[in-house]
């Protein structure tokens, strides 16, 4: 907590406390105008700080998007949600503010810079709990990042930056290894400088990417399922006998379990009090996800338990063949109007079918009783049963009283674009790959970050 108090020497001889000087974000500047002005091509965290630096240096970024603005967006998931419509340019994946804005919005992160601060102060400008600035665990809310991210869009536009919604970037416009532009399915730009922030999603892109010489390799990522549990369990185990105490919040977990197939085991974006969605998009192909809003009061908690897939499970010698594996998974786990295979915990460890699941999941397609092993390898099975009965050691109930619901394949990126030491790619000059979808980060805060660092890179670039 920063603050300025009387005696602080008598407060410092506390060994609890040190003191710690505020950084301050320093915005890279520039005397140069640029002969064309900077693209963004995806409007993510990590795009949308990017937007912002360049904006705020006067650089007035054109960003386009291939998905829709928040308003429309927000009305088609609805759509999809109760009807089971995937539009697949709108949708969880695809649209303002990225995936990240249909999640819990965690903001929690290791990275401890000052570039973390200016992604926090920005948010709060937006409208965002100035709570967020100290607590240890912060976390928006996708009702809160909805309107967060329309006015970030808001004050990038005020700054002299343009934001081009349901724009798709078809190809990179070259001369020789040189950008000198983009061809999107609306209109064609002319650039010098192109700062890719497209998602771990955008397959169909990083194919394109490929084909024109962006070096790109395999990666390895995680798969698993999405488990719910009934939140007073997990509070339960976490608050003990000052459960139920009105100033307590629902609570979260984060578990993680070694197996002897040498294969990690863990939690991944846990939602107390969230729900459970489909987040596909492609159509016939089924992907989950967990979200939350701002006051987390759902009845139930979820979580992505993931297992560990080396480049070995899915290398045919091809850098696109993660996609090709998730997408496998996907197509496997579809059925008919998005409905989610499903299966209770104690079931899945017994190898017996449930006829009926021991709490009402939370989510909104419906789902299907399924065998959950007949997804996934024999190695990776023995890695999930083996750290599920590990977490029930640490959380008393976790498999009596838990159900999987769907797949989860787009915890990370299965590729990596390769960046030189200032950023750019290591074989296309005036691109810098950058975010999630690159392979550089993995989050709300750690993409924003690495979008501030590469409107960096560009600033500093422009001023050689």
């Amino acid at each position: 907590i920063y603050a300025s108090i009387k005696n602080e020497d008598k407060y410092l001889k506390n060994r609890d406390v040190k003191k710690e000087i505020k950084e301050v974000y320093v915005l890279p500047t520039t005397t140069k105008n640029p002969n064309q002005r900077p693209i963004i091509v995806g409007f993510g965290p990590s795009g949308m700080y990017a937007g912002l630096i360049l904006a705020e240096a006067g650089l007035k970024p054109i960003i386009i998007e291939r998905g829709q603005a928040v308003e429309q967006r927000t009305k088609d998931i609805n759509a999809f949600f109760t009807k089971g419509k995937l539009l697949e340019s709108s949708n969880v994946q695809f649209g303002e503010g990225g995936a990240g804005t249909f999640s819990d919005g965690k903001l929690t992160t290791r990275m401890k810079n000052v570039r973390v601060s200016k992604v926090y102060e920005e948010f709060v400008e937006a409208g965002a709990n100035p709570a967020i600035l100290y607590q240890q665990r912060p976390h928006l809310g996708t009702d809160v990042l909805q309107s967060i991210v329309k006015k970030i869009r808001e004050k990038i536009i005020r700054l002299g930056g343009e934001v081009h919604f349901d724009t798709k970037l078809k190809s990179l416009l070259l001369k020789g290894n040189q950008i000198i532009g983009i061809h999107t399915n609306k209109q064609d730009f002319t650039t010098d400088s192109v700062i890719l922030c497209t998602g771990h999603s955008a397959s169909d892109t990083y194919e394109t990417l490929l084909a024109q010489g962006v070096e790109i390799i395999q990666k390895d990522f995680a798969i698993g399922v999405r488990v719910e549990h009934p939140q007073s369990l997990i509070d339960q185990s976490t608050y003990g006998k000052h459960y139920g105490h009105p100033a307590l919040k629902a609570s979260s977990y984060q578990l993680t379990a070694k197996t002897s197939v040498n294969r990690g085991v863990y939690s991944f974006c846990m939602c107390p009090g969230g729900v459970v969605i489909p987040a596909s998009t492609e159509q016939n192909c089924l992907a989950v996800n967990g979200m939350s809003y701002s006051m987390r009061a759902g009845k139930n908690a979820n979580s992505a338990i993931l297992v560990q897939i080396p480049r070995n499970d899915f290398d045919q010698g091809h850098p696109l063949d993660g996609f090709l594996f998730q997408k496998k998974l996907e197509q496997l786990g579809f059925y008919e109007g998005f409905v989610a295979p499903a299966q209770n915990i104690k079931d899945y460890l017994a190898h017996t079918p449930s006829d009926k699941l021991v709490i009402e999941t939370s989510y909104p397609r419906n789902t299907i009783m399924k065998d959950m092993h007949a997804f996934f390898s024999d190695e990776v099975n023995q890695a999930m049963e083996e750290g599920m009965k590990q977490f029930d050691k640490k959380i008393h109930g976790w498999i009596e009283n838990g159900i999987m619901v769907g797949l989860e394949t787009r915890s990370s990126s299965p590729i990596k674009m390769i960046r030189n030491e200032d950023g750019s790619s290591s074989t296309i000059k005036g691109l810098y790959p950058c975010g999630e979808g690159a392979g550089y980060a993995g989050g709300i805060v750690s993409s924003a970050v690495d979008g501030i660092k590469q409107a960096e890179n560009y600033i500093a670039h422009l001023n050689q």
